[in-house]
């Protein structure tokens, strides 16, 4: 409970406050009494220009006179001093930040010139999640067998579709390519690896324009990174799902090292992208880890380093 605030004391009597200020004393002339000369003393009683008395209590005199071992100094010459103390303080502030952004400023400017203001992104930064999935969500197709159906993902600038072993099936099978346009493409498995769980698809004809695998080991993935799959889980074409990533080179059930995500991964994401908010590939969904039939919260997608190994592989 707040404790309540203290009273306040009894208000001082009169004679407690300020002495009540001395009458003006009216000037001899009308106007304003001229400068004194620099180093002339003023005259007895009048230390200030106005005559007046509150004035020199003001300035700590006694009966009228002027502090011992002062001399007066005229109020308009103390004022241009401190505008001018004002004016060098200003100017010193406006070199310094001025040498401060040149120091900063890699970039030469013709003299008179100001450096050009651009609120572009950095080029391969992160994006807003809605600008990354509309930069990657054409490249994702849907993959058709005779036995199932899951998704790949084209990859730039080759064209081939990378998609998981266990959708396409081995070397040689054909399958039919859906296209995020809805087109039918067909397309041959031109690589398989069961103990990757990876495939590689050389489709007859251009199917989109592909994305970018991240170049950095890992993929420069740390647990708690936002990523988004896209897929057709359950058949249903280009549904997105967003998560993190939850650990990375965890060991999956074949050996092979496997990035861990919460991300919802679901029957018919198999073979999809993971992507990260740049909008690269940095895995593909394989598997989950669920006591029932549907996702809990533990995916498996495979690296790009196994995903870079097998497109190589392709001639």
């Amino acid at each position: 409970m707040t404790d309540p605030l203290p009273p306040l004391g009894p208000r001082p009597d009169r004679q407690d406050g300020l002495p009540p200020l001395a009458p003006r004393r009216a000037a001899a002339q009308p106007g304003l009494p001229p400068l004194p000369e620099p180093g002339a003393q003023p005259p007895a009683g009048d230390s200030h220009p106005g005559g007046s008395p509150q004035g020199d209590r003001g300035r700590g005199g006694q009966g009228g006179q002027p502090p011992r071992g002062s001399s007066p100094r005229p109020e308009r010459s103390g004022r241009s001093g401190r505008l001018a103390t004002i004016a060098i303080a200003v100017l010193a502030g406006a070199l310094a930040g001025g040498a401060t952004t040149y120091l900063l400023d890699d970039s030469p400017q013709p003299a008179g010139q100001a450096a050009p203001v651009t609120a572009s992104a950095e080029v391969g930064a992160a994006r807003p999640l809605q600008d990354a999935i509309a930069a990657v969500d054409g490249s994702v197709v849907q993959v058709q067998t005779p036995t199932g159906l899951g998704s790949g993902v084209v990859i730039s600038p080759r064209g081939l579709i990378i998609t998981n072993e266990h959708v396409a099936g081995a070397q040689g099978d054909k399958v039919t390519v859906i296209t995020a346009d809805k087109r039918k493409v067909p397309a041959t498995v031109v690589a398989s690896d069961a103990r990757q769980d990876l495939a590689v698809l050389k489709p007859q004809g251009t199917v989109a324009q592909g994305v970018e695998i991240a170049p950095e080991p890992d993929a420069a993935l740390r647990p708690g990174d936002q990523v988004f799959a896209i897929g057709s889980p359950f058949g249903l074409q280009g549904t997105v799902t967003v998560g993190v990533v939850s650990a990375v080179n965890r060991t999956g059930d074949s050996g092979m090292p496997m990035i861990q995500t919460d991300t919802p991964i679901n029957p018919g994401n198999s073979g999809g992208g993971l992507f990260d908010l740049r909008g690269r590939l940095v895995g593909v969904p394989t598997s989950i880890n669920s006591p029932v039939p549907g996702n809990v919260g533990i995916g498996f997608a495979a690296t790009t380093e196994n995903v870079r190994r097998i497109l190589e592989s392709v001639k």
